[in-house]
């Protein structure tokens, strides 16, 4: 194996100046056999503390950075749900206590040993720190007032998480994979903590130069914003030593450049291709191939119930019949994604595959006309300034016209767009989700489900993290069928419940689900063994070989 020098690694950290050459004189620097180096977009990694961070990008690195109780094991294609930090665990007869047995040996980075306390201590503070995944806790019944008692070490090896009512263990131990879960070196956090904040602040700001607080595969060597993340592996990981030395990521966000590099050699990987690029470098370049890998991803449109007249149902399921899933299938998302009109991504329990909507002008017109818009109206909509989501958007205001719908498109990435999604500030728009973990409750909870909507919530409370509260959208009776679904407990019954939530849920939804994507990836052919999984944290190249 060969050892990446400070001359084999300066072309790689010198991406802006490379990327500046003209096409034809980009210098041939080839990657290191020890080294897998991706080009992608990452530039909306923002916060590296899993306790905080939703960003897709950032959770799927942090999966190899961080170890959980439960995981999927890299070595293994489409492994099953199983032990992680814990080698077992066991289940009370009342299903309300769930006891798990730490493995021995197990260390951080700092090489401080995985206890049970540390893991007590993430739970606390993903919890406390009262971000977005802290909603996770939420879920499971857990407040200030309980979380001492429910999440708490018996012993140094034993962890034991004491539940208020009983759940799924299926929806348990799925969630417990999700990100926000990770366990994090309590000793350093505690060390770095800045008025009380857990010492997030410190795990945030990742460049390399700090102490890492994870125990998983790899450490972060160098992080510099929207340019490179380099990830160092670590030889004492519990599991297996991993073959790479080193995993870099550098900033390309143009597929066409990714796919120039991939060609020269330059990467062995590429992230982010298009139609076309995927579609040149399938037809036979010499020493690439392009890997579809399926994806939780799904990608919708919304419309906003607190901004008239999407108030109106009519309207809403007006705009649904207003949008070309069939002909964008063919174009824009040809080899992307498939046509999927439901909120639970297909692979996953509960899932259906019925696609009712189809372009129909006439049926839309008429759905207008009834609420009072047979002249049309005129909206903002929101889409994030990529292909194919530009493409997506640029078709609908196209459709939509055809029933005098004067759509205003507006691109801007994720990072301007969601947080105007978070305060409720958006007319509609375009976006994705990708559930955290592989159970359908990731989805359901947020496209079918509104706390402020149950008995005895109060409606005026702010609920950021729920993406159906962000739209103004309170369905009481789904909201309630949303939470019997996590409590039942034979799993054939349980994915029943979520097939009709998704059907009864369609007309009155302000989501219109348009795609479930499939992400083309471009690969060097000696690369092996990337995984790019569905279920949320079974996303790893801990198992990467180059042969």
């Amino acid at each position: 194996m060969t050892t990446l020098t400070r001359r084999g690694l300066a072309p790689l950290l010198a991406a802006p100046a490379l990327l500046a050459l003209p096409f034809g004189r980009v210098a041939r620097a080839a990657t290191p056999r020890d080294s897998l180096v991706i080009v992608r977009e990452i530039s909306s990694i923002a916060d590296w503390d899993p306790a905080v961070s939703q960003i897709l990008d950032v959770q799927e690195i942090n999966g190899d950075l961080y170890d959980r109780l439960v995981g999927y094991d890299p070595r293994v294609a489409n492994a099953p749900l199983g032990p992680m930090l814990a080698e077992s665990w066991t289940v009370s007869p009342d299903g309300k206590q769930f006891t798990f047995r730490l493995r021995e040996g197990a260390k951080f980075h700092s090489g401080n040993p995985v206890t049970a306390e540390d893991v007590a201590y993430s739970f606390r503070r993903l919890l406390l720190l009262e971000r977005e995944p802290s909603s996770s806790m939420l879920q499971l019944g857990f407040t200030k007032e309980n979380i001492a008692e429910g999440a708490r070490a018996a012993d140094p090896r034993t962890f034991v998480l004491t539940l208020g009512e009983q759940f799924a263990p299926s929806y348990v131990l799925a969630l417990l994979s999700a990100a926000p879960f990770s366990v994090l070196d309590a000793k350093l956090l505690q060390a770095n903590e800045q008025n009380g904040d857990f010492g997030s602040r410190w795990v945030s700001r990742r460049t390399g130069t700090e102490p890492s607080a994870g125990s998983g595969a790899y450490r972060i060597a160098t992080y510099r914003a929207s340019d490179i993340l380099i990830l160092e592996r670590n030889d004492a990981w519990w599991r297996f030593r991993p073959a790479l030395r080193r995993v870099i990521f550098r900033h390309v966000p143009e597929a066409g450049t990714q796919r120039l590099l991939l060609e020269r050699g330059d990467a062995d990987v590429a992230f982010n291709l298009t139609a076309p690029d995927a579609e040149a470098l399938g037809a036979g370049v010499a020493g690439v191939r392009v890997e579809s890998k399926p994806s939780r991803r799904l990608m919708y449109f919304g419309f906003n119930t607190l901004t008239k007249p999407f108030d109106d149902p009519r309207v809403r399921e007006a705009m649904k019949w207003l949008i070309d899933y069939q002909g964008m299938e063919r174009t824009v998302m040809r080899n992307l994604g498939r046509v999927h009109q439901n909120f639970v991504a297909s692979g996953w329990l509960g899932a259906v595959q019925d696609n009712p909507y189809k372009l129909d002008v006439p049926r839309a017109k008429a759905l207008l006309a009834e609420a009072g818009h047979a002249d049309g109206f005129s909206f903002r909509f929101t889409a994030y300034n990529s292909k194919p989501e530009m493409d997506q958007a640029t078709s609908f205001q196209s459709t939509a016209a055809q029933a005098g719908v004067r759509v205003e498109v507006q691109n801007m990435p994720p990072s301007q767009s969601i947080p105007l999604y978070r305060d409720r500030r958006v007319e509609a728009l375009q976006l994705s989700f990708y559930g955290g973990y592989g159970d359908p409750h990731a989805t359901a909870s947020k496209f079918a489900y509104n706390p402020a909507a149950l008995p005895g919530a109060d409606p005026n409370s702010r609920w950021p993290s729920e993406l159906a509260w962000r739209l103004g959208w309170a369905p009481a009776d789904l909201s309630r069928r949303v939470l019997e679904a996590t409590r039942e407990l034979d799993e054939a019954k349980r994915g029943a419940l979520y097939e009709s939530l998704q059907r009864d849920a369609r007309a009155q939804s302000p989501f219109a689900f348009l795609f479930q994507a499939t992400l083309a990836m471009g690969m060097r052919s000696e690369v092996k063994d990337y995984r790019y999984g569905t279920r949320g944290t079974d996303t790893s190249f801990a198992a990467v070989s180059k042969g």
